[in-house]
């Protein structure tokens, strides 16, 4: 990363978006393990060394952030979802955008600790995150600043995001690359008997994603490793079903054990389960009945706790966003 950022540094030939294309190729987006075998290479173990450059703490707490609360920030981890989902994107570019965004904040270098005391910087540096996810997780889709700025509606300037997304960018050594939750929840699911079919599996991970959606507008989570996330989620999406016997269930919870630390990982979820969690587990299930998928998937789950919408209303950027 340093010979490449340097090498940006010195020639000033590389656009922006070229080096961070070429630090990160949105091609492998981690299918490097997909062909790998567990004797030369244990993907979970190679995202956990990763996820260990990753750290934020609690910057609401710094000196002069009396401006910014939890409130803000969630305003703008919705407009991120809002906007993901509008564009059709990948809910883990989302994921990714609130990653960055806590991370720079986190960071104290830079803009970062004016952005703490400023809406204006703090809502462009939560949009220009979003613009970097997407450049770094999106293979298919090009947003430029000046498309940004239009859903903006004028509120900031192409330039702006432009100089918005280089203070982020060296605040965080250029290190925009992480393991999402969902990364680590697709090689956790592995660890289920081998009597889940496949279409049961997928739907598992549909619905541990709106989890992960859901833990992403709390700011508790993003003290939360992505592996620790994950694993909540996951086992938040099992919890009161009888897809697993009890010896099924203790090997499961055994394998996390394993490769995860369980103790953050049982409190994150109770977090999860002690909020609002997501709506689509239970307005689904009726149509994955009628549908093609296996019946059992259809059925499975049977949560505990009731399921609360998220009545958080659409941010929009000339308004709301301003207020938060």
């Amino acid at each position: 990363h340093k010979v490449a950022k340097n090498h940006f540094l010195i020639s000033k030939k590389r656009s922006v978006d070229e080096t961070i294309r070429y630090l990160h190729p949105v091609h492998s987006n981690f299918t490097m393990f997909d062909n790998a075998t567990n004797d030369t290479f244990d993907p979970i173990e190679a995202m956990k060394a990763q996820e260990e450059t990753a750290h934020c703490y609690n910057y609401l707490q710094s000196d002069g952030c009396n401006c910014i609360d939890e409130s803000s920030r969630k305003s703008m981890v919705t407009w991120c979802q809002k906007v993901q989902k509008s564009l059709q994107l990948s809910p883990e570019t989302a994921w990714i955008a609130v990653s960055l965004f806590d991370r720079y904040l986190s960071s104290g270098k830079c803009k970062s600790q004016e952005a703490l005391k400023d809406k204006y910087k703090f809502q462009l540096a939560a949009i220009t995150s979003f613009y970097i996810a997407v450049k770094v997780h999106e293979e298919f889709v090009e947003l430029d600043t000046v498309t940004l700025a239009k859903l903006c509606r004028g509120y900031y300037a192409a330039a702006d995001i432009a100089s918005m997304e280089g203070d982020i960018l060296f605040a965080l050594d250029w290190r925009v690359s992480c393991p999402t939750p969902m990364d680590f929840a697709r090689q956790m699911v592995e660890f289920l008997p081998e009597k889940i079919s496949s279409s049961m599996s997928e739907y598992i991970l549909e619905v541990t994603q709106e989890y992960i959606d859901h833990s992403a507008t709390d700011f508790f989570f993003s003290f939360c490793k992505p592996s620790v996330i994950g694993a909540s989620c996951l086992a938040s999406t099992l919890t009161g079903s009888d897809i697993l016997s009890i010896s099924e269930r203790q090997a499961f919870w055994l394998e996390l054990a394993r490769i995860t630390d369980m103790i953050e990982v049982v409190e994150a979820q109770d977090k999860l389960l002690a909020g609002k969690a997501p709506t689509k587990p239970v307005t689904s299930l009726s149509a994955a009945r009628k549908s093609s998928v296996d019946p059992k998937a259809a059925a499975f789950y049977q949560p505990k706790t009731p399921i609360a919408s998220i009545t958080s209303s659409p941010v929009c950027m000339t308004q709301t966003a301003r207020q938060a």
